[in-house]
């Protein structure tokens, strides 16, 4: 399965509003293939468009209606959990890959969600949902290395000031 689609027509990128101002001129008496040169649209965009207008199928161009059913999260839901995600990580305690798919299975678990089969028999999301959500979010999920609590805390704002100050007089010598 591909991880990221590659169009390989531009047929649906003719705006709405030039579809209908070519059905138009067809219904004003020209012919199908003569406004298709004029606008420079396939004649087969125009046509398919008349057909579905004259059967009221006319809907929003794209793909949103067959990707939208297929979602386990909805937007408000995923920000949460990339929030959370980012949060962690903050507080340096970020979590791996692993740990995350399954945070997304425990997510969708407690919020009742329907999820497909496969996160419910592996007890984690799909790797295929991950890396699509890590795109979208900016995620980078992975295991922190070890920190000491002292070295964590030591980097502050007055420690950072002080290093740069010490810097600039070592840079003016």
């Amino acid at each position: 399965m591909p991880r990221k689609y590659k169009r390989k027509t531009d047929r649906i990128s003719t705006p709405l509003e030039e579809l209908e101002r070519a059905v138009k001129e067809v219904q004003q008496g020209k012919t199908i293939r003569q406004v298709g040169k004029e606008m420079k649209i396939c004649r087969m965009t125009i046509k398919r468009y008349m057909d579905k207008k004259k059967l009221g199928e006319v809907t929003k161009p794209g793909y949103e209606r067959t990707a939208a059913a297929k979602k386990v999260f909805n937007e408000n839901m995923e920000k949460e959990l990339a929030d959370h995600i980012k949060t962690l990580a903050a507080m340096f305690h970020g979590i791996g890959v692993m740990k995350c798919r399954e945070l997304a299975f425990e997510f969708a678990q407690r919020n009742k969600i329907d999820m497909p089969a496969s996160w419910t028999r592996d007890k984690k999301a799909g790797p295929d949902w991950f890396n699509a959500f890590k795109a979208r979010y900016h995620l980078a999920c992975r295991v922190p290395e070890a920190t000491s609590l002292g070295r964590a805390t030591a980097f502050n704002k007055h420690n950072v000031g002080e290093f740069f100050d010490n810097l600039s007089k070592v840079m003016d010598r």
